[in-house]
């Protein structure tokens, strides 16, 4: 049975694609079983990680201050975000709640977007965003000594 799958999928797939799905199929398991499922909550949380590393490269390569470095340290952080948000969920699930893993990512999801209004305003559009919200960024922005 499982040779006339692999020789079915070789139809489509190259050996090495062949592999390259079988790991992603399995790291996928596993990330889904760590985080308790992933549904519409983890999806959001993957987008809004996605846009913001996508705009602060986008941000520090209009400013000329792209850095591996800083690069390197924001998919760390994106890992550990969901490192907490596994954690959350084995929690929930040795007290018999439901309640830490939805915190988790609801926490993260604001961090995320509040990153990603950050990004945009150092991309220059900043005028789009409300003033109180901008006023706040600003604010934050103060704090960490960021420089625009």
């Amino acid at each position: 049975m499982i040779n006339d799958v692999l020789i079915w999928l070789k139809t489509f797939y190259t050996v090495s694609e062949i592999k390259i799905l079988a790991a992603g199929s399995i790291l996928g398991a596993c990330f889904s079983f760590a985080i308790g499922g992933v549904d519409n909550q983890v999806w959001a949380l993957l987008g809004f990680a996605l846009a913001d590393y996508i705009t602060g490269w986008a941000a520090a390569s209009r400013r000329d201050e792209i850095s591996s470095r800083k690069g390197y340290k924001g998919m760390q952080k994106k890992i550990a975000m969901f490192a907490a948000v596994a954690v959350a969920y084995w929690a929930d699930v040795a007290m018999g709640t439901n309640t830490l893993r939805s915190m988790a990512l609801f926490g993260f999801a604001i961090v995320e977007v509040t990153s990603l209004l950050e990004n945009i305003d150092r991309l220059g559009y900043g005028r789009y965003i409300p003033a109180f919200l901008r006023n706040k960024l600003i604010q934050i922005r103060e704090e960490k000594g960021i420089k625009l």
